[in-house]
């Protein structure tokens, strides 16, 4: 980063909120001694840099100083559209009504000759994600449940039943072209994961309705059963593209892989499928619960096939 770089990084960083000396100078990895020498060349460029004395002070913009918009390079705007690239590509997404709005302000920020070098890079750079029919009609209310921190009353269709429970959202998130819940689940009594396009009604609890104490432990929390897997060569290049536990698998020298991982009780259906996915190239040696439950997934299949 040159400097004219680093100066325009600094206003923008100002424009967010005040900041010290030692915070810039964390942000762009030079010392302070630099930082007060570029705040010094903002100001004798006329911009009005406050500067604040004592305790929580810093630098900081007048309330009403704002900055002209910035351009954005040829390679900012390829980021910004490979991004936006995969949301447009979900069967549903948040705020929709906002995208092509979104893509229009985009290419005013942007100088009218990169943008053939911006899509040729588009042409050549795809970010994969599956195309789903499953729509997602709730997702919104979902996100800003997860926001505000509140209560929901939902309807879902599970693989098995249609049930109605109390939510409480933490996150939604999107994998494999599906949106996905994370909420503490009151009529379990733990965070539990749901599929968002599963998901039937939403609604505002009952006025009487009074949740339970919220679970506060991590997932991986010591308390948790601790699932210990041995893979084979083939297990490790098959498990590794699984986000959720791709990144835990330590290697050995000789390309095979060790995975061990604490969760909550709940979670050992979703473990028992995934690693009955991978047949004899994944071994579980514990817990003792998650070894049983891949017994009966055998049994169910010896079951089924014994005969044909």
């Amino acid at each position: 980063m040159n400097r004219i770089e680093r100066l325009t990084g600094i206003l923008l960083l100002l424009q967010e909120r005040p900041r010290t000396s030692q915070d810039i100078a964390d942000h762009f990895e030079v010392s302070r001694r630099t930082i007060l020498r570029d705040v010094q060349a903002l100001c004798e460029m006329g911009v009005p840099v406050i500067a604040r004395e004592g305790v929580g002070g810093g630098y900081a913009l007048p309330d009403d100083y704002r900055l002209t918009p910035l351009p954005l390079t040829a390679h900012e705007a390829f980021l910004l559209l490979l991004a936006l690239s995969s949301v447009t590509r979900l069967s549903d997404a948040p705020f929709s009504a906002d995208l092509s709005s979104l893509l229009a302000k985009v290419r005013t920020v942007l100088p009218d000759g990169p943008w053939p070098q911006v899509e040729a890079l588009l042409a050549a750079v795809h970010l994969h994600v599956p195309e789903r029919d499953q729509p997602a009609p709730f997702l919104e209310p979902l996100i800003e449940a997860a926001r505000t921190a509140a209560w929901l009353r939902v309807t879902y269709q599970s693989a098995s039943r249609v049930s109605v429970q109390h939510l409480l959202p933490r996150r939604v998130y999107s994998q494999h072209g599906l949106w996905y819940l994370e909420a503490f689940a009151h009529e379990h009594g733990a965070v539990r994961t749901y599929r968002v396009d599963r998901v039937q009604a939403v609604e505002a609890p009952d006025s009487d309705f009074t949740p339970a104490e919220v679970e506060t432990r991590p997932y991986d929390d010591l308390s948790h059963p601790e699932i210990r897997v041995s893979l084979t060569l083939l297990g490790v290049a098959w498990l590794e593209s699984e986000p959720d536990v791709g990144t835990q698998i330590r290697r050995q020298p000789d390309g095979s892989g060790y995975l061990s991982l604490r969760c909550p009780p709940s979670e050992m259906d979703y473990f028992a499928r995934l690693f009955a996915r991978f047949g004899s190239e994944v071994e579980v040696h514990a817990p003792p619960e998650l070894c049983h439950r891949l017994l009966r997934l055998g049994q169910q299949l010896i079951a089924q096939y014994a005969e044909r």
